[in-house]
């Protein structure tokens, strides 16, 4: 797979859904998106939509964004390029499912509510923001990375972006 196809599909956007309970007998009320990582800060976030915000009939649309695999210029010893970027993308997406599998779960089990996962990959500012008004959400909820002023300023500020766009 050296043909040029096998380095794309590492470099385009993917949602993928990974999660979908049975709609919850109701009227749905409200689309409520919730951008997650395995960090405390998302489980804070998604904890406090639970207990404060989600109400019956809602339903909650978790999202997680895995990063595009980046290809060392440098060969790696044993690895091809693509290789190394499968290698790397697998366990990016297993991560993604399982976090997205376990907070749908946390849903269900504590709220009973209607709980979609859908994981993405790409740049998260750009990814998230598209879903979210591609689900047409009532509300977005992210967690703060837990990054100081300098670190932001560097690397930027999803929910920055989200504000913004």
């Amino acid at each position: 797979m050296e043909d040029g196809k096998s380095t794309k599909k590492y470099t385009e956007s993917v949602h993928e859904e990974i999660y979908d309970s049975p709609e919850i007998p109701s009227e749905k009320k409200r689309v409520i998106a919730v951008a997650i990582d395995s960090s405390s800060h998302s489980e804070y976030a998604i904890q406090y939509v639970l207990d404060n915000v989600a109400q019956a009939g809602d339903q909650i649309v978790l999202l997680n964004c895995r990063p595009v695999p980046s290809v060392p210029s440098i060969g790696i010893s044993g690895y091809s390029d693509f290789e190394w970027a499968e290698k790397i993308e697998n366990e990016a997406k297993l991560h993604s499912h399982a976090l997205l599998k376990k907070f749908g779960a946390l849903v269900l089990k504590q709220k009973g509510l209607a709980a979609r996962a859908i994981a993405l990959r790409g740049d998260a500012r750009e990814e998230l923001v598209s879903k979210v008004n591609e689900l047409n959400a009532s509300l977005f909820v992210l967690g703060s990375r837990g990054l100081g002023t300098f670190q932001r300023t560097l690397l930027g500020s999803v929910s920055d972006y989200a504000i913004h766009h």
